[in-house]
C-alpha cells in the first residue's frame, strides 16, 4: 500500500531578516509625468554617488600625512577640494592642504569671558578644573549649508566657536556648557546645537541674546552669547549627535546606553531607544536618505530606525572589541573606523563587508579591512569623505591615554 506523504509547511527560503530600503528618488513624479506626455523618453540618470561609494574603496591607495608632534586627531571637516580642518587633542586648529602637505595653524579664542554673571563665573571654575584633566582638546567640527561658518566644540576652554570661513576669523562664542563638549551640528546657517559631556543638549542662535565680551585683539573683540535652550540627558554624558533636515530632527547619543531623537525646533524629547549593546558607545552617523542612524560600540554598530523606534540590524566590528571610534553612513556602505586601526567598508545591501585583497596578487589572501599606517597602533577617530566620494580622510592616533601621537591618511 503506497502511503502519500504531504508537506503542510513549505521549507522556508534563506532570507535576510532585514532589508536596507531603496533610497527614494526625489524626481521620479516628474519623470514618470513627462514620460506619460512623451516629453522626455529618456531613461533616469544612474545614482552616481551610490556607484562612487562602492566601487572607491577597491581603488583607495593611502598616502600618509606627518603631523609632527600633534597628538591625536579627533574631528575632521573638508573646507574645500584640496583642504582639510582638524582638531587635535592638543588644543591645535589646523588645515592641512592635501596637495602640498603643508599645514597650518588657526589661533584658538582663548581669553577670559568679562561678565558679572555668578552662573558663568561657577562655569569658569569648572572649566578650570576640566582643562587639568586629560579629556580636552577639540572633539567636533561642523560647517554651516552655506559653508560660510565653521563650528567647533572644544573642551579647552569649554565652550562652542564660530570661525568666518574662508578666513577663519573668530566672529562669535557660545558659553554656556560646564564640561568638555562633544559634538556640534547646524541646523540652518544660523542655529547650532551641541552635546557635553555635562549630560546637556543646547540650542544657540547668532543672533542671541550678547552677555558679554572676549577680548581677542587690543582694540578687537568677540562676541559671547548665551543659549536659546538647555535641556538635560538626566543621566548619561552626551557622547554625539546628528540633525537630520529632511525629519527636523536630532538625535543624540548617551553614554547611559541609549539614543534620544528630539524636535528640532523646541528640543522636545520625541523618543527615546535603548541599545542593545552598552559599552563604549562614543561615535554616531546618519543616512539622511533613508532616515538610518549607525551606532557604534566596543564590538558592534547597531542601525536604529527612528520610525519604529527600533534596533533593526546588528553588526559585527572588524577590530576584535578594541571598539568602534568612527562611523560614516553615506548611501548604502557604511565606514568605520576603529581602535584596532583598521578601515572597514560594510554594504548595507548585501549585509557584508567588502574584501580586499592583502597584495597586488590576485590569488593573494583576502580580508575585509584596510590596515591604516604601520608601526604605532594608531586608533582612527575621525574619518570624512570629501564633496565628490573619491578622497577619504582618517585621522586619530593611539588609543591608550598615556601614549602621545598622531595619524593622519588620505585615501584616494
Amino acid at each position: 500500500m503506497a502511503i502519500l506523504k504531504f508537506s503542510f509547511f513549505s521549507k522556508q527560503q534563506d532570507t535576510k531578516p532585514w532589508s536596507f530600503p531603496d533610497e527614494p528618488q526625489d524626481e521620479i513624479h516628474k519623470y514618470l509625468y513627462n514620460r506619460e506626455l512623451g516629453l522626455n523618453t529618456a531613461r533616469l540618470p544612474p545614482n552616481w554617488f551610490s556607484i562612487v561609494s562602492r566601487r572607491m574603496p577597491h581603488l583607495f591607495q593611502e598616502t600618509q600625512i606627518d603631523l609632527g608632534n600633534h597628538d591625536k586627531i579627533f574631528c575632521s571637516h573638508w573646507i574645500s577640494h584640496n583642504e582639510i580642518v582638524v582638531g587635535t587633542k592638543c588644543n591645535k586648529l589646523l588645515i592641512l592642504n592635501v596637495e602640498t602637505n603643508k599645514k597650518f595653524e588657526i589661533p584658538l579664542v582663548t581669553g577670559c569671558i568679562n561678565t558679572n554673571n555668578n552662573n558663568n563665573n561657577n562655569n569658569n571654575n569648572n572649566n578650570n578644573n576640566n582643562n587639568n584633566s586629560n579629556c580636552s582638546g577639540i572633539r567636533s567640527i561642523a560647517v554651516n549649508p552655506s559653508r560660510t561658518l565653521l563650528a567647533i566644540g572644544a573642551g579647552n576652554p569649554v565652550q562652542v566657536m564660530i570661525y568666518e570661513l574662508p578666513s577663519f576669523e573668530p566672529v562669535i562664542v557660545f558659553s554656556g556648557h560646564n564640561d568638555l563638549v562633544f559634538s556640534v551640528a547646524w541646523l540652518d546657517d544660523s542655529h547650532v546645537v551641541s552635546g557635553s559631556r555635562d549630560g546637556t543638549v543646547r540650542l544657540w542662535s547668532i543672533e542671541s541674546k550678547i552677555i558679554s565680551e572676549m577680548p581677542l585683539f587690543p582694540n578687537k573683540f568677540v562676541n559671547v552669547h548665551q543659549p536659546l535652550l538647555t535641556r538635560s540627558e538626566n543621566g548619561g554624558k552626551v557622547r554625539d549627535l546628528q540633525f537630520n533636515s529632511k525629519t527636523d530632527q536630532i538625535m543624540t547619543l548617551s553614554t547611559a546606553g541609549y539614543v534620544r531623537l528630539w524636535d528640532a525646533s523646541y528640543l522636545n524629547p520625541v523618543t527615546k531607544i535603548p541599545l542593545i549593546h552598552t559599552n563604549e558607545n562614543v561615535c554616531l552617523s546618519m543616512n539622511s536618505k533613508v532616515n538610518l542612524f549607525a551606532v557604534g560600540s566596543q564590538a558592534h554598530i547597531s542601525i536604529v530606525d527612528p520610525r519604529t523606534s527600533s534596533i533593526v540590524h546588528e553588526i559585527d566590528s572588524v577590530d576584535e572589541g578594541w571598539g568602534v571610534r568612527s562611523l560614516n553612513f553615506d548611501d548604502h556602505i557604511i565606514t568605520t573606523g576603529g581602535g584596532y586601526g583598521r578601515l572597514s567598508f560594510y554594504d548595507m545591501r548585501a549585509q557584508n563587508y567588502l574584501v580586499f585583497n592583502t597584495s597586488n596578487d590576485e590569488s593573494s589572501v583576502t580580508c575585509n579591512y584596510k590596515e591604516t599606517g604601520s608601526g604605532w597602533l594608531n586608533a582612527i577617530y575621525t574619518l570624512s569623505y570629501d564633496e565628490s566620494g573619491t578622497m577619504l580622510f582618517t585621522g586619530g592616533g593611539p588609543l591608550q591615554l598615556g601614549l602621545k601621537g598622531s595619524h593622519a591618511t588620505i585615501w584616494s
